[in-house]
């Protein structure tokens, strides 16, 4: 009998085994069966002694290789492989950024880049740039003719850019002298400068602009179970350390994208940036979570604005720190508490204003507030129409020293790093009135699997279990009253 129970066991797994072998050579067939185009975007895909090469290439190849199959890349223009990925079934395209307007368009594998938008200067230049409004009291920024780029500083409202019909013609006008700045990308710069003659060592990058996150897309009508075979290749990869490898091969000074994209802002001392490294409070604690769960550290320090909107349409984004509030609650997946602040309302020293009430504030001219700051969202959600908003959260104390506002709002941990970075002092402003108390948390995209956060959500439990939160948070703020913190 036992052995009549082992033989119908063993029967059933190999039925099992045959099951899957079926499944792995169809989704390999299938693979064959894909048209798989790319456009010439040196240094990820370009053509070199008649063959097709550059970083997304290679990836691309080894995620062939490992798969099993032989596909043929195409080189199409842009507007070529996009009519096809959009309007035929099985055609892939690389490498393409994922935007709020494209991503239910197609399906998606990656990333495998991650490219900067940057500001560059001449090495030396002494120009400092920490937020993108500095950037319009520059003389002369070089861009080109209808790229990305230039479209969005425009929409910006920049007056001082001079259009060039190529990136040659710009990056040599930078080299020159006659501007200031060169708009253009972490990922074409290295190149663009070795036909010019220059290297990297002669620029230096200013400012981050806007980061994009690059991927294999996929026409809709592609096999699900071909998309997640890609996926899991790809991670594969990352896992093993060949991804990390074809990444330096082609861009040495550059982090290569892991399954996890880490994203925070200049925000101290909750975040920031020093001495070249992200830093801050909930900075090392995230940087203390991922040690152990040993995840690569690739925090990336970008505007809040770029975060925020990176983390609500790509998947696999962890965005820190963040307020969670009702208007965000279903925009993100919650790991946290990891502090708390209060939000208050300032007015100049001496002003005479006083503010009993929400109903109060909204009669007041001027109110400067932070784009995007969850202390605008919520003005904004209870009625409030009397906002001056600006990028730059030093513009709001400037614009309330200078009388241009009435009020200004800030958080208590963070405004005083920022009325020193305006040039004045807490003695110059006063608190008139409390508008919330809140708790900030690491929010996690949505795309993100549950089990990912909630291994997260353990870790961080494990790091205030062990005293390590607590030690952390106190060497910023020795004083601080962690105990709802630490309860919940």
């Amino acid at each position: 009998m036992l052995k009549i129970k082992f033989i119908c066991s063993l029967i059933c797994i190999l039925f099992i085994f045959a099951g899957c072998a079926k499944k792995v050579q169809k989704n390999v067939n299938d693979t064959a069966n894909l048209m798989i185009l790319t456009e010439e975007y040196a240094p990820l895909s370009f053509m070199e002694n008649g063959k097709i090469t550059g970083l997304s290439t290679e990836v691309v190849k080894e995620l062939l290789n490992r798969i099993g199959t032989d596909n043929k890349i195409q080189m199409k223009t842009w507007e070529e492989g996009y009519k096809a990925v959009l309007t035929k079934p099985n055609v892939v395209l690389f490498s393409m950024a994922m935007t709020p307007e494209r991503k239910d368009l197609l399906q998606w594998v990656g990333p495998i880049v991650s490219q900067d938008a940057n500001l560059y200067a001449m090495k030396g230049s002494e120009i400092k740039i920490n937020a993108i409004e500095q950037a319009k009291e520059v003389e002369k920024i070089a861009t080109v003719t209808e790229y990305y780029t230039e479209q969005v500083m425009k929409k910006e409202g920049f007056a001082n850019l001079e259009s060039c019909a190529t990136e040659e013609i710009a990056v040599k006008k930078l080299l020159n002298g006659e501007v200031q700045l060169f708009s253009s990308s972490n990922t074409t710069m290295p190149a663009l400068l070795e036909k010019v003659g220059a290297t990297m060592d002669d620029v230096e990058n200013v400012l981050t602009m806007s980061t994009d996150l690059l991927y294999v897309a996929f026409s809709k009508g592609t096999s699900p179970d071909i998309i997640a075979l890609w996926q899991k290749k790809l991670d594969e990869m990352k896992r093993d350390g060949t991804f990390r490898k074809i990444y330096k091969q082609w861009l040495p000074a550059e982090n290569a994208p892991e399954i996890l994209q880490l994203m925070t802002e200049e925000y101290p001392p909750i975040t920031f940036m020093k001495d070249g490294k992200a830093s801050g409070f909930v900075t090392d604690i995230v940087q203390e979570i991922i040690v152990r769960q040993d995840i690569p550290n690739n925090i990336r320090l970008i505007t809040w604005k770029n975060a925020y909107n990176l983390t609500q349409y790509n998947p696999n984004v962890v965005l820190f720190s963040i307020e969670r509030t009702p208007e965000r609650e279903n925009l993100f997946q919650w790991v946290g508490p990891v502090g708390k602040n209060s939000a208050t309302f300032y007015a100049k020293k001496g002003s005479g204003i006083k503010i009993n009430s929400l109903e109060d504030a909204q009669k007041i001219p001027a109110i400067a507030t932070t784009t995007s700051w969850f202390t605008e969202q919520n003005l904004k959600s209870k009625g409030f129409t009397n906002l001056v908003s600006s990028p730059i959260p030093e513009t709001s104390v400037k614009q309330l020293m200078n009388g241009e506002v009435q009020l200004s709002i800030f958080t208590d941990i963070t405004v005083p790093e920022i009325v020193a970075n305006s040039g004045y002092s807490m003695n110059d402003l006063e608190p008139v009135f409390t508008v919330s108390n809140t708790t900030f948390y690491i929010a996690i995209s949505l795309g993100t699997p549950i089990e990912m956060v909630n291994k997260w959500q353990s870790v961080l439990d494990e790091v205030k279990a062990d005293g390590t939160f607590e030690k952390i948070y106190r060497s910023y703020i020795p004083n601080a009253d962690l105990n709802d913190i630490l309860k919940k």
